[in-house]
């Protein structure tokens, strides 16, 4: 589903990073389900997918800072949450992937939402 919609979103600019994290996450979700039957992960991976796919569309509309904070809340939690669980599991795969992704998204948020706060 995220997948349609993001061939009918024009991606560029600043929205970019939000749509394509969108595509990562309910594709992840989707494959640990489909390889290992994990409700969860389909259903956090698709929750985290829309909260980003939501973030670039505010974006794309031209709601910067409400966006770009979506996105950071968004990357947070998925840093935090996916990194506790790295560590509990001292395995870097799947969960150490998916926090690294999230910091790379937290950092690219955090100047978004540094640039546009005064906006």
């Amino acid at each position: 589903a995220v997948g349609a919609v993001l061939c009918a979103v024009a991606m560029g600019g600043s929205a970019h990073m939000s749509f394509s994290m969108a595509a990562i996450m309910a594709a992840g979700g989707f494959y640990a389900w489909a390889k290992k039957g994990s409700k969860a992960s389909l259903i956090a991976g698709s929750a985290v997918g829309a909260l980003f796919l939501g973030s670039g569309l505010l974006i794309q509309s031209g709601q910067n800072k409400a966006g770009h904070l979506l996105a950071l809340a968004s990357s947070l939690a998925l840093a935090t949450g996916m990194g506790h669980r790295a560590i509990k599991t001292e395995k870097f795969m799947p969960a150490g992937l998916v926090a690294t992704v999230g910091v790379a998204s937290l950092l690219y948020q955090g100047k978004k939402v540094n640039e546009w706060w005064n906006e």
